[in-house]
């Protein structure tokens, strides 16, 4: 294929404009996976508020299953009390005080449990109300990095479709054959579709050329390509992409 060094310092430009659009793209390919550990944080601190208000729940059925449990067996011990008096024989007046007795002592350790469970339901309770306190503010806070990864990406991808139409202007001066060269080059190999000659060095690969391709490449007639990593090679100084 016939070429001239101008041809390729345009080239070079598009390659310059491209490494722009694949930062662009991989900044913009990184946002939803920011988003997504942000959102998988929020849900860990609504995980941890939903424990402590669960805890707190449950401590609270507790003290109440065991205050019940209290007055039914107070309930129970009013009940034989009233028995006594009609018993009349010494072994069942007995069997009642031994009821009465053990459910006395049910009360009694009823009672101590219901204290335990009293306090024990404060604390969840402050701890409940500090959870929910914490995570109000936690969420707002990472509903505003969400919010500003979302303008991030709004800003991205505005300067991608400025890049990606710079690129299709530069692209419109290049020769349509050198110019599909170059895309199938820069797919193949990672993104990079041309190579700066370095002595007789390939700059991306480090491959020492034949002499005849580095003679070829400074007179820039041909095109001439990396015998190793196959990128078209050019001897022209660095270019940048801007305007």
């Amino acid at each position: 294929m016939t070429i001239s060094k101008d041809d390729l310092a345009k080239l070079i430009l598009v390659q310059s404009v491209d490494r722009d659009a694949d930062a662009l793209r991989k900044r913009l390919a990184q946002i939803p996976e920011d988003v997504a550990a942000i959102r998988a944080d929020t849900e860990a601190g609504k995980a941890a508020m939903d424990a402590a208000k669960k805890k707190s729940q449950d401590l609270a059925l507790k003290r109440k299953e065991k205050e019940g449990e209290m007055a039914a067996k107070e309930a129970a011990i009013k009940k034989h009390q009233g028995e006594l008096n009609a018993v009349k024989t010494n072994e069942a007046f007995k069997a009642l005080l031994k009821e009465i007795e053990e459910a006395k002592k049910g009360v009694s350790d009823a009672e101590t449990v219901v204290l335990t469970l009293m306090d024990e339901a404060d604390a969840a309770v402050k701890a409940e109300k500090a959870a929910a306190a914490d995570f109000k503010g936690f969420e707002a806070k990472q509903g505003e990095l969400v919010k500003s990864l979302e303008a991030k990406k709004a800003e991205l991808e505005s300067q991608l479709s400025g890049v990606e139409g710079r690129r299709k202007d530069l692209m419109g001066a290049v020769p349509p054959e050198l110019a599909e060269r170059y895309d199938k080059t820069r797919v193949r190999r990672n993104g990079i579709g041309l190579s700066k000659l370095e002595g007789n060095l390939c700059t991306e690969c480090r491959v020492s050329l034949p002499p005849q391709v580095v003679v070829n490449v400074k007179k820039g007639h041909t095109l001439e390509l990396c015998t190793s990593c196959q990128r078209i090679l050019h001897d022209i100084p660095t270019v940048t992409s801007a305007a």
